[in-house]
């Protein structure tokens, strides 16, 4: 989600800010600040992870804060931009944050910035993937972020695997050209290579998320018909999606379709496609398909306070500050070093997403083990478990 850009001026200005010492707010507040995309193709992952965050901070400050601290959350529309991203980082870090959450969007400029200034970084940033491990889930992640969003590697391996066994034909990918999009593909390519398969058509589709508007995807449509691709993974927006299905019916065509981690997230992809998104398999978290009690009660609360069903996204949100507390009380600093060792040690963290928690080698809370299959079943308009 997930464009890359920042300036020597704004790394200067930082510099200088930083070396004055400016504190966050009151004596008593600790500073949070959050980057989100909350308008255009992912601007409900965005809302969700702003409200997810929010509900978070409001608990912790109710229950007397953290050592004397209340937290203060500054949250920050991107709009998908990747120079206002890097714009509002380093304001976030002259204005004395101790962390800053995300961007679900522009993740991969929130953690070049992280890096960078040896900052850390939190929440939704970007789907993990690719931003948080360049070179692949077994290489080194960045040091200074901890990403508590959905994982492209996971979903896309889950997907690759399925599709192993069910297109014989072969599959054919569609993705963006950011890490969200790459980082999918290669999960599915994990799957392929690890059976010695290749995939049979890949494809790049540039995207225009600030606006949200759907790209033209009928020469891919009529190039899967002609090569008789029989499976399709369509790692694109939620609208996209809808209006890939839309132009595959419009021909007449039957493929088995394949989304990925936003599919499914809230129902944007299953309202634009209605009936057509019949079938459509993605996977979700384990927790989601099957929630304890402890979720269902994440899920009425926020449902209340907010007016809109939570997701994976905010669940996410709401446990990186629950774990931010945890570690500053762990470790009695927001100094970034301090932090940064603090979150490397935190293990069982009990989570709305899950038993979650982090090392040196991995800074990705979830993982394929931790989705199952799923397919929308339009009839009932539910995501129903895949048994096959």
């Amino acid at each position: 989600m997930r464009k890359r850009a920042t300036t020597s001026a704004m790394l200067l200005a930082t510099t200088a800010f930083w070396g004055l010492g400016v504190q966050a707010g009151a004596a008593d507040e600790y500073l949070i600040g959050l980057i989100a995309g909350t308008t255009g193709a992912y601007g409900s992952t965005g809302i969700a992870t702003v409200n997810g965050s929010q509900m978070a901070v409001d608990e912790v400050n109710a229950a007397g804060g953290v050592d004397g601290h209340t937290f203060k959350l500054d949250p920050h529309n991107d709009n998908a931009s990747a120079t206002l991203s890097g714009q509002l980082y380093e304001k976030l870090i002259s204005q004395g944050a101790i962390a800053i959450a995300g961007s679900p969007d522009t993740g991969p400029v929130t953690a070049q910035l992280a890096q960078r200034h040896k900052f850390p970084t939190i929440g939704v940033v970007d789907d993990g993937g690719l931003t948080v491990n360049p070179d692949g889930p077994t290489s080194p992640p960045n040091p200074w972020v901890f990403d508590f969003g959905l994982n492209t590697f996971a979903w896309g391996e889950k997907i690759g695997q399925h599709a192993l066994k069910h297109c014989p034909d072969g599959l054919a990918v569609l993705h963006d050209p950011s890490t969200y999009g790459q980082g999918g593909l290669f999960g599915i390519q994990l799957a392929y290579d690890k059976a010695g398969k290749k995939i049979a058509m890949d494809h790049t589709i540039t995207e225009n998320w600030s606006t949200g508007a759907t790209a033209g995807l009928m020469p891919e449509v009529n190039a899967i018909k002609a090569a008789g691709i029989k499976c399709v993974d369509v790692w694109l927006t939620p609208q996209d999606q809808a209006a890939f299905v839309q132009d595959l019916h419009s021909i007449g065509y039957d493929a088995i379709v394949y989304g990925n981690d936003e599919t499914n997230a809230d129902d944007t992809y299953s309202k634009l496609a209605g009936d057509l998104a019949d079938g459509t398999i993605t996977a979700m978290l384990t927790t989601e398909l099957h929630p304890g009690p402890e979720l269902l009660a994440f899920k009425d609360a926020y449902k209340k306070k907010f007016n809109v069903d939570a997701t994976p996204f905010s669940a996410g949100a709401y446990d990186s500050i629950k774990m931010l507390a945890q570690v500053i009380k762990d470790v009695k600093s927001t100094k970034p070093e301090d932090l940064q060792k603090g979150f490397n040690a935190v293990q069982g963290f009990k989570g709305m997403t899950g038993t979650i928690g982090f090392t040196e080698q991995s800074h990705i809370t979830i993982t394929a083990e931790q989705v199952t299959l799923v397919k929308y079943d339009a009839k009932s308009k539910t995501w129903v478990e895949v048994t096959d």
